[in-house]
């Protein structure tokens, strides 16, 4: 081995640009977030509809059963139930909440301990650090939407002995899903970085989910319309899964326009987030 005496040489070796830059964020964001107080209350009472519609593909199967007769009359078609266990408003406030617990400091926590120095002192993108914040997001919407979903379906197939499945009623339960936790995650976010106060960050997502309601039961009442449902997103979840799953719509208007919400709702957040990121970069 060569010997070299002490002082200054230059290195020699080469430099390769890291993947996943983002999984740090991410992992350690995910961990943060399950050992939060409550965590595991909300969690059961997201996954408590996944029980109820199991013990009902269950019982549909076996007619001698009385138990949630009513539920399974309902739900009398494989896409009904599928629109129905999305599209249902405990699930949906379940997730405004669980967006409110998980994703309303993400960013907020960054500005308040003014850490954006810190991340960009190292060499990390916008969209590094963007695509961290969203995984944490993800990870727990679609734990608790795509994941039953699968299994709901995988539990269907398995109680009648019946590998049949539509590919269109297959593509809509990953879609549905994929939209919806999108357009969740972006709206958190882009409120997130409103603010370095937490508190008005997980007001203000509520609020915007209550609001977005109460607007359109107004408007409803003033017009006599049921376009007036385009203002609201438990009206455009309620839609969008009736167009996805070809069932019939809660509101006379047509279904596929509550695909335009959610994909500019994305779209304007992510436009925004990336705006304020970089001006944040600029500053650090």
């Amino acid at each position: 081995m060569e010997i070299r005496e002490k002082g200054y040489r230059h290195w020699e070796g080469t430099l390769r640009a890291a993947r996943h830059d983002w999984l740090p964020i991410s992992r350690n964001g995910i961990r943060a977030v399950f050992k939060k107080k409550y965590a595991k209350l909300i969690f059961s009472l997201c996954a408590s509809s996944f029980f109820v519609f199991l013990a009902a593909v269950y019982a549909s199967t076996k007619p001698e059963l009385k138990i949630l007769s009513e539920l399974v009359r309902l739900l009398k078609s494989d896409a009904e139930l599928f629109k129905t266990f999305y599209s249902n408003g405990f699930l949906t406030f379940m997730l405004i909440i669980l967006s409110v617990f998980s994703g309303a400091e993400l960013i907020s926590a960054d500005l308040k301990f003014k850490a954006f120095p810190l991340y960009f002192a190292r060499p990390l993108s916008r969209g590094d650090y963007l695509a961290g914040k969203f995984a944490i997001m993800l990870f727990y919407l679609l734990a608790f939407t795509l994941a039953p979903g699968v299994l709901l379906l995988l539990f269907k197939m398995l109680f009648t002995g019946s590998l049949a499945v539509s590919p269109v009623l297959l593509l809509a339960v990953l879609a549905f899903p994929l939209i919806e936790c999108l357009c969740l995650a972006s709206l958190t976010l882009a409120l997130s970085i409103l603010s370095p106060n937490t508190k008005f960050i997980q007001i203000t997502i509520f609020l915007v989910y209550v609001f977005s309601n109460t607007l359109a039961q107004m408007l409803k009442a003033i017009f006599k319309s049921d376009y007036a449902f385009l203002v609201s997103l438990q009206g455009n979840i309620s839609q969008l899964a009736s167009f996805l799953f070809g069932v019939r719509p809660a509101h006379a208007f047509p279904a596929w326009l509550s695909l335009l919400l959610p994909l500019a709702i994305t779209a304007l957040s992510l436009w925004f987030l990336a705006w304020r990121v970089k001006k944040a970069e600029a500053r650090a």
